[in-house]
């Protein structure tokens, strides 16, 4: 039976039978997968404590027949002050559940899992706002996915916005409008040059280089909604953990 090692985030966790579960991990030589870990809900089970949601570990796999197996596990990176706070906890549930709807399994996903990693980062440390975080993963997640929205042309005509005069944005389209094919379509929202601002350090800045601007603050929950109906439109529904997630901010 050959034994594979390999590095990885779980981002999601399931029962199988009655002591065991499959493993949703995201790595970056291997893409997302599904493995199976052995006894993992006995009371007393060696590897429970590193097979914990949003761990970062190594792992040490024996090819199955379907799924290949759990044999051994260390943790790299555990981002305990996560589950220490709801709004993280919220924020990491639905970075987890975007992953999982959107990226298909083996597919190459080494830029999707260091996204993920620098953003799990960010959420433990929470030096951010939760919904900017929030926004950056979205907006980058699509670029890499091949739908990043266009902001410096316009998406109907091609050309350059020009920042002193009157643009917008349509999520259905993917991109800023200029004035001249703005409409009053509830697909499109008005932005001013702070917002466009905003949105184009979102999209360009890796996150660990991500400052927080406080000229900025004000315009975040705007992008916030722009950022909620792009992912709507991509994802053609909304997602559970982010109806959880707007319940959670609230407090």
């Amino acid at each position: 039976m050959a034994t594979i090692k390999t590095k990885g985030i779980i981002i999601k966790r399931i029962n199988l039978g009655e002591a065991d579960k499959i493993l949703t991990i995201l790595t970056a030589d291997r893409g997302k997968i599904r493995v199976i870990a052995k006894g993992m809900r006995k009371p007393n089970a060696k590897l429970g404590g590193f097979l914990e949601l949003f761990r970062y570990n190594d792992y040490m796999l024996a090819e199955g027949r379907n799924l290949d197996l759990v044999t051994g596990a260390s943790t790299i990176e555990s981002f305990r002050q996560i589950s220490l706070s709801l709004h993280r906890l919220g924020l990491a549930y639905y970075v987890a559940e975007l992953i999982d709807k959107l990226v298909e399994e083996t597919q190459d996903a080494d830029t999707i899992f260091d996204l993920t990693h620098s953003v799990f980062r960010e959420i433990n440390q929470q030096k951010l706002p939760i919904d900017l975080i929030k926004s950056f993963f979205e907006l980058n997640l699509l670029s890499i996915l091949g739908l990043r929205p266009e902001l410096d042309k316009c998406i109907v005509c091609n050309k350059l916005i020009d920042e002193q005069a009157k643009f917008g944005f349509s999520w259905v389209l993917g991109g800023v409008l200029d004035g001249e094919h703005l409409t009053n379509d509830h697909h499109v929202v008005g932005l001013n040059k702070n917002e466009l601002d905003l949105l184009r350090c979102l999209v360009a800045n890796p996150c660990k280089s991500l400052q927080m601007n406080q000229s900025y603050v004000d315009d975040i929950p705007k992008i916030t909604r722009l950022t909620n109906s792009l992912m709507e439109y991509a994802l053609e529904r909304q997602l559970r953990s982010r109806n959880f997630l707007e319940e959670v901010l609230q407090f």
